[in-house]
């Protein structure tokens, strides 16, 4: 579960800014959007953040992406300037915020032993005073430190690490300044601590991420391999109104689909089949996409190479059922075959989703029935979402006024806060108050009149002609 997450001057967030996923426990409406099982701490199940084009949700998402990704991912081989190439392309700029004020994070999140506080601090130089990992003492009792970062020095919690192991980590942070305590313990495994791998392991694999321009090469692959992701996804599709029965998954030997492959496709994935590395298990794997999605996924397993494909049955004419691949499917089709599976995940394995634009090239009923589904779900899972689809504020139908937040810049800087600020009776429509300008977070339009003017551009230049 996410708990809360601050930021600070990171891209248009300059002064630090709190977004959190506390109910207010007044409010009546939609008691199953509130979790209670978490320990002391109740939680909402999910999250709509509004603002105007430009107003910092995509940098709020880009927040946790960076969080994420500096948690995670480790790589020997990453340039030891990264963190410096980040905090100069996205501190606050307008203006510069003092080189002395850091690039700052924090988020709290449930694992499943326990809730835990994750902290960075950046500069131009990298890590400035800490990356650390507590223990949330929830607001009730001091937090516990388990590990805390200075620069390139590591000092953990009593029993944790011996001196021996400590130095170890002081010299793989001086060789690699940008890499982090978490991802070198995630990876390498260089202490086992309970906490801390629970802690890594929400990060990587409970937070899921999906913005706007995300590709899922695997996708194909995954849901051949999973059959209750792919059951799942199916149904939703033959009930959503887009004209398909049914989806199923061709596989056939690489030497069928080379009878019948364009002899460019025959050429060029063929060679670049000869460098693709080996994944872990010793297989190799490699999708051709299409407008970011796998028209054809192939996998090379004990030198037997499978190409998968996924298609679509769909209604014709008089009941007739015609079979097409991808590439003859909307964008908007696409996008969702990117989003159902996360529902799936939110759902039945308790994960955090967080996606970009929601609404993007999709129906607004689709969306409002998709946000429905999750609401009325019996999941443990958490959804957070941009959007800038009014329909989905209704508080009778979709979402409780706490589970809304408004992203607003003013000056170039973003602030956060959340319906929950307002008084807002039970009845009210929120969608109507929001379009009235009643909660901010809406563009406001100066006048426009390019048609005046481009007519009197052309009349001008026709008295001088």
């Amino acid at each position: 579960m996410l708990y809360r997450l601050i930021i600070g001057n990171w891209t248009s967030f300059a002064e630090p800014v709190q977004f959190d996923m506390f109910p207010n426990m007044k409010r009546e409406n939609f008691p199953n959007h509130v979790y209670h099982d978490s320990g002391t701490i109740p939680v909402l199940k999910s999250c709509a953040l509004y603002g105007a084009n430009g107003s910092g949700k995509s940098n709020f998402i880009g927040a946790l992406k960076f969080i994420k990704e500096f948690a995670t991912d480790f790589n020997l081989d990453v340039n030891a300037n990264w963190l410096t190439s980040v905090f100069n392309a996205n501190r606050f700029k307008l203006p510069k915020m003092p080189n002395d004020v850091p690039m700052s994070f924090l988020i709290e999140f449930g694992g499943k032993l326990d809730t835990y506080l994750y902290t960075i601090e950046i500069n131009e130089t990298g890590v400035l005073s800490e990356e650390a990992l507590y223990i949330s003492g929830k607001g009730q009792s001091p937090n516990k430190l388990i590990f805390r970062r200075n620069a390139n020095e590591v000092s953990f919690a009593q029993d944790i690490a011996s001196e021996e192991m400590t130095r170890v980590f002081n010299r793989q942070l001086t060789s690699n300044p940008s890499q982090s305590v978490m991802s070198i313990i995630g990876k390498l495994h260089l202490v086992e601590d309970n906490h801390i791998n629970d802690a890594y392991n929400w990060l990587n694999d409970q937070l899921v991420i999906i913005d706007v321009d995300h590709k899922i090469p695997w996708l194909v692959d995954q849901l051949r391999h999973q059959s209750d992701v792919f059951k799942f996804v199916k149904e939703v599709f033959s009930n959503i109104g887009l004209g398909i029965k049914d989806l199923s998954i061709k596989n056939e030997s690489f030497e069928d689909w080379l009878k019948h492959a364009d002899a460019e496709d025959k050429s060029a994935i063929t060679n670049f089949l000869e460098s693709v590395p080996q994944n872990e298990d010793g297989s190799k794997s490699f999708s051709k996409m299409n407008r970011h999605f796998p028209l054809l996924t192939i996998t090379e397993e004990d030198g037997v190479r499978t190409v998968s494909e996924l298609l679509f049955h769909q209604f014709g004419k008089n009941g007739f059922i015609g079979t097409m691949d991808c590439s003859a499917q909307s964008i908007g089709t696409l996008r969702l075959l990117t989003l159902i599976p996360a529902f799936y995940y939110a759902i039945y394995n308790n994960k955090t989703i967080v996606i970009d634009e929601i609404d993007n090239s999709i129906h607004p009923i689709l969306i409002k029935g998709i946000i429905k589904f999750f609401g009325d779900s019996t999941s443990n899972g958490q959804l957070i979402f941009t959007t800038h689809e009014t329909a989905l504020l209704n508080q009778q139908e979709l979402l409780r006024p706490d589970e809304v937040w408004m992203i607003e810049k003013t000056d170039g800087t973003s602030k956060m806060y959340s319906l929950n600020d307002f008084k807002i009776h039970k009845t009210l429509s929120i969608e109507n108050g929001y379009l009235d300008g009643r909660f901010g977070a809406i563009p406001f339009l100066g006048t426009i009149d390019l048609l005046k003017n481009i007519s009197k551009s052309t009349n001008s230049s026709d008295d001088e002609s």
